[in-house]
């Protein structure tokens, strides 16, 4: 246990807790504010992370946020350190053992990208596998009673690590002793945990199938969505890291359970192969030196793998050569060896963020100074939402933090270009036309993401905006909108077109209207269905005119905005109005012919 909490401050990832803007910062600060404040995680925060997301990614948003994330991080730290010691230290000693799990949890903690549910999910099966015959009924029914509340805990902080965490655990199930009544105790294991840690964290039981089925949308739709491939031409060698890694540790996995039934070394086996394409997907949908980093969870796994003392010189040179590998991916993502291996600004990190969350108010006021100064609301804009229920487009929560006297009121998906697909941006229009309980001021800022029109990210949302809420106020890159009474009529089709791959002239909107787009054809399906599963679906490029924007394909039927009246547009930067004249789409760098309804939206 010493040992344990020394390695837990040696490898503690210092946790930036003070608040600040930027995209990736403003979803951060959104999970703990809707914790905070008591928002619904099924229907009016969907995101990719549940009520306990903070716990992932703690900041100084409330006292109690704060603490709850730190301490959450602190339990899943010490969990990692747990198992990687209670594997080794049965082969090598206590020494080596200890060594050898404070340089692998150095490494898979310099990536803030690295799901480290996963490898705690594959550190608990195998050593349940492993486990002497005489032992291994009892250890399956500890696997199956902690592997449930383990699972449970992993869909509540994020999907896509709960569904590792979840398959992890029922292979191990299925290859473990009376695996059909083990499989039962999992289940009920974590359906108890789920509905209890639910109700605890201030949420509706009833909205648990909400928050189930809106969650499998935005993980579903991620990978066609958001999928972009920015490494540089000599990122490559990455695959072949994954695809070795894989056949060597399931080669690995095979043979250090040499002594056990066959379905407890295949269970070990299927586990090392799900844990690796995880890892993948983490690494191929948004291909980028931040999200390679990914692979920085490989050393554990080559560790975590119950190997014989007489494998010693093979495991030591895999966890080697997986390391020296994870450390290149890690430098170029901007981690130099140095700072990776830096245990003193470890431990002083730990001191700073214990701080923190004995006296968090500091890192909150100091957040709100850096935000305000670096985000430059208009005061006319601030006067003008003060008091009032805010949303934010495409995703400045952290404005809304910064201004507390602003209350947050958001519509559904967190940010606009997350709403991946027509259930969720039917979710967020519907937010954005209710005037009980949605927003009445919306503040907005001149922004977007990979090539995108944010009047096309969560378009049906975009046009029920542009029914419901005028400007009131305008200033830099913001605009302030207030709610109005709905100004659109019931919708008409205009026309519909078959276009072929040179694309096709567009007809002119009917006085008086919105003119919107429904494409068909866009969608993802067949054989590159297949292929999204394993990296990422090919990249959507409307071309309007003379302008070309990403599109996401799954909402690309729900009516992308081509004209506005001038009258009823917002003024520009923050007008719909693209005055299309011409329309044609790029799938994957080729023309290809598409189906567009043409919509006309009574306005007034």
């Amino acid at each position: 246990m010493l040992v344990i909490v020394g390695l837990t401050a040696l490898t503690w990832p210092a946790l930036p807790l003070t608040p600040a803007s930027g995209s990736e910062n403003s979803w951060v600060i959104g999970l703990s504010l809707a914790l905070a404040r008591g928002v619904s995680f099924a229907t009016r925060v969907v995101f990719t992370y549940g009520p306990l997301g903070p716990v992932l990614h703690p900041i100084a948003v409330s006292g109690g946020t704060v603490a709850l994330g730190v301490v959450g991080a602190a339990i899943i730290h010490v969990a990692l350190v747990t198992v990687l010691l209670c594997t080794l230290r049965p082969r090598v000693g206590l020494l080596a053992g200890a060594v050898l799990t404070l340089l692998a949890v150095l490494v898979v903690t310099a990536s803030s990208v690295v799901d480290v549910l996963d490898a705690i999910a594959f550190g608990i099966v195998a050593l349940s596998l492993a486990r002497p015959t005489e032992e291994s009924a009892g250890a399956a029914q500890a696997l199956a009673i902690g592997g449930g509340v383990f699972s449970a805990f992993a869909l509540l902080t994020e999907l896509n690590q709960g569904v590792a965490v979840t398959a992890i655990v029922a292979v191990g199930l299925v290859g473990g002793a009376r695996p059909g009544r083990n499989l039962a105790i999992g289940v009920l294991s974590l359906l108890v945990t789920l509905v209890c840690a639910w109700l605890a964290l201030g949420q509706p039981l009833g909205a648990i199938p909400d928050y189930v089925s809106n969650g499998y949308q935005t993980v579903a739709g991620y990978a066609d969505a958001m999928g972009y491939n920015m490494a540089s031409s000599g990122d490559g060698w990455t695959v072949g890291v994954m695809l070795a890694s894989a056949l060597a540790l399931s080669a690995c996995a095979w043979q250090a359970m040499a002594s056990a039934p066959v379905a407890r070394r295949t269970a070990l086996v299927v586990d090392v192969l799900i844990v690796h394409y995880f890892v993948a997907r983490e690494m191929f949908t948004r291909y980028d030196d931040g999200h390679i980093a990914a692979i920085a969870l490989l050393p554990a796994i080559a560790l975590l793998v119950p190997w014989r003392r007489r494998q010693a010189a093979v495991a030591a040179a895999t966890a080697i050569a997986v390391t020296a590998a994870c450390l290149l991916a890690l430098s170029g993502a901007g981690n130099s060896t140095g700072s990776v291996f830096d245990l003193v600004a470890r431990v002083r990190g730990l001191v700073d963020n214990v701080g923190t969350v004995v006296s968090p108010q500091g890192a909150i006021t100091k957040g709100r100074t850096q935000i305000r100064a670096a985000e430059k609301v208009p005061k006319l804009i601030v006067a003008a939402l003060d008091g009032h229920c805010v949303s934010a487009e495409p995703w400045e929560i952290a404005a809304i933090f910064a201004y507390p006297s602003w209350r947050w009121c958001s519509i559904g998906v967190m940010d606009s270009y997350e709403a991946y697909t027509p259930t969720l941006d039917d979710l967020d229009a519907a937010g954005y036309a209710n005037a009980r309980s949605g927003p009445d001021r919306v503040l907005r800022a001149d922004e977007t993401i990979d090539e995108r029109n944010p009047t096309w990210d969560s378009p049906a949302a975009m046009l029920s905006l542009l029914c419901h809420f005028r400007e009131i106020a305008r200033g830099g890159q913001w605009q302030a909108l207030a709610r109005i009474p709905d100004r659109c009529g019931r919708p008409y089709v205009v026309e519909t077109l078959h276009v072929g791959k040179a694309g096709a002239r567009l007809p002119p909107a009917p006085p008086g209207t919105v003119l919107i787009a429904k494409l068909f054809g866009l969608q993802v399906k067949g054989l590159e269905r297949i292929e999204s599963l394993l990296t990422r679906a090919r990249m959507r490029f409307v071309y309007i005119n003379t302008s070309v924007w990403r599109v996401p394909p799954g909402t690309a039927s729900d009516g992308l905005v081509l004209d506005v009246p001038g009258k009823d547009d917002y003024a520009p930067p923050f007008s719909f109005n693209l005055d299309a004249k011409t329309i044609r789409v790029m799938t994957g760098g080729a023309e290809v012919a598409f189906t567009v309804k043409l919509v006309a939206v009574p306005i007034s």
